[in-house]
């Protein structure tokens, strides 16, 4: 009898833990079946392990685990396959594989799929990470730019250097996150016409327009301004595609003239009439409210900001706090980055401890499997990733609000000792950016051991038999 074969496709948002949590989970799954099976991951290093036209013909199961649009997706056109979310599959990995397949293979366009399931918030959502994924590189370059320049700084003098340059195009860079995000939140909705139409709406949210049309007393919109335009734009774009109806020999004219022509009016006018007015007054009533509220606004800004850092370790809350700090960041001395930072590296950091100090002083609470994950969620955290603390909040969901709870007292801890960080750069060389390097990683160490104990008081000892 022939070997059965399995072949998948994994992508998430950031393109880091969930991606290859998913190829793990379905490798091992299939490995443990005597299973044939291919996996190729659309990560942050790339496309690795392509599958072929081949593989996919001569596959028994394919599924596609992804949270995010994929590249070179026409592959599996006529293909029945299932489509999860990664999470989804990470969890349910023993149902939801057997179930691809109970599918058979045909030439029918129909497909199993979990988007049937998914309720409003979750297409929400997936719209949301899918701009937030192509956004974080545009963070992570411009901050890294600007790193280099100020280390170097440190010693020389960088004034009409190439380092000054480096400097002002790393603010720059930054500065171009919103149009980004918001071209990609449409591209996710209506593909490839919706991208710059959403990109020019994104650009006209952020200080880019207010500065290159010398617009005084102008509030930006921000990120809740270009998650408005880039819903609007998407889905207005997939309207009018879906609804005007012309010969084929005039479809060029419709998707290169007229689509273009009224969905970029329409967000001109939106923007400047309604998204920017509403979005820009509620911003700068939000600064003017923390601003007069002193050293009491920035704790009670910083606690909100790291709260929503740690909920969902790299999610879509995650995400959403993130945003709003690099949007917010420097409009006064209420406002910087030390809660995004903190509530960044706290979480994986004191998973990392409490796997390194476990069994030490009571019996172990985690496997042999766990305490390695810790370990490597010690390491992801020091380079400013947190998604390695995330297989214990899957084992274990009441585990949340100590990840919540340490984070907020580490960023409580640098606010008292008037500790700034300005720069987006979370992983530990950017603590040495921070106005005050010791504290900054006194504060890291506090909420981190405060993770640490409470996960090692508050897991059940692991059985002897759970380790054989």
């Amino acid at each position: 009898m022939a070997q059965k074969k399995l072949v998948a496709v994994t992508a998430c948002p950031t393109g880091i833990a969930h991606t290859f949590m998913a190829a793990k989970k379905i490798q091992a799954w299939a490995e443990k079946q005597g299973y044939e099976v291919k996996v190729e991951t659309q990560g942050s290093d790339g496309v690795k392990n392509r599958l072929t036209a081949q593989d996919i013909a001569s596959a028994d199961a394919v599924v596609l685990a992804v949270d995010v649009p994929i590249a070179d997706e026409e592959r599996f056109d006529g293909v029945k396959l299932l489509k999860v979310r990664t999470q989804e599959l990470i969890k349910n990995v023993e149902t939801l594989l057997p179930e691809a397949f109970n599918l058979k293979k045909g030439k029918s366009t129909a497909q199993f799929t979990s988007e049937e399931k998914r309720t409003a918030y979750q297409v929400f959502i997936g719209h949301i990470m899918t701009g937030i994924s192509y956004m974080l590189p545009v963070v992570v370059l411009g901050g890294l730019l600007m790193a280099v320049a100020k280390i170097t700084g440190e010693f020389i003098d960088i004034q009409g250097t190439p380092f000054q340059t480096l400097d002002m195009l790393g603010f720059m860079t930054i500065k171009f996150m919103y149009p980004i995000f918001a071209a990609y939140v449409a591209f996710s909705i209506a593909g490839k016409p919706a991208l710059i139409p959403a990109f020019i709406g994104g650009v006209m949210s952020d200080e880019v327009y207010k500065r290159f049309f010398d617009i005084e007393q102008w509030a930006p919109s921000g990120f809740f301004g270009a998650i408005a335009i880039g819903f609007l734009v998407g889905y207005l774009v997939r309207y009018l595609n879906n609804t005007i109806k012309v010969k084929t020999e005039l479809t060029t004219l419709k998707t290169m003239l007229l689509v273009p022509l009224v969905s970029g009016v329409v967000m001109v006018l939106t923007m400047e009439y309604v998204i920017n007015p509403i979005f820009g007054a509620l911003n700068m009533a939000m600064i003017e409210v923390f601003t007069q509220a002193g050293d009491a606004g920035r704790g009670i800004y910083s606690m909100v900001i790291a709260a929503g850092t740690a909920f969902d370790l790299g999610g879509p809350v995650n995400k959403a706090a993130g945003s709003v700090a690099l949007g917010l960041n420097g409009m006064s001395e209420t406002f910087d980055l030390i809660a995004r930072e903190l509530g960044i590296v706290i979480p994986p950091i004191g998973v990392g401890i409490a796997a390194l100090l476990d069994g030490r002083f009571r019996a172990r609470v985690f496997t042999s499997e766990e305490q390695t994950v810790g370990k490597t969620s010690l390491m992801l955290g020091l380079i400013g990733i947190s998604e390695g603390a995330i297989p214990f909040i899957l084992k274990n969901p009441k585990m949340i609000p100590i990840m919540i709870l340490g984070s907020i007292i580490g960023t409580q801890v640098a606010v008292l000792l008037d500790v700034w960080q300005s720069l987006p750069l979370p992983a530990v060389w950017g603590w040495f950016l921070s106005s005050d390097p010791v504290s900054y990683t006194f504060s890291v160490l506090v909420g981190s051991m405060f993770i640490a104990v409470a996960l090692l008081f508050c897991s059940k000892p692991v059985e002897a038999s759970a380790e054989r």
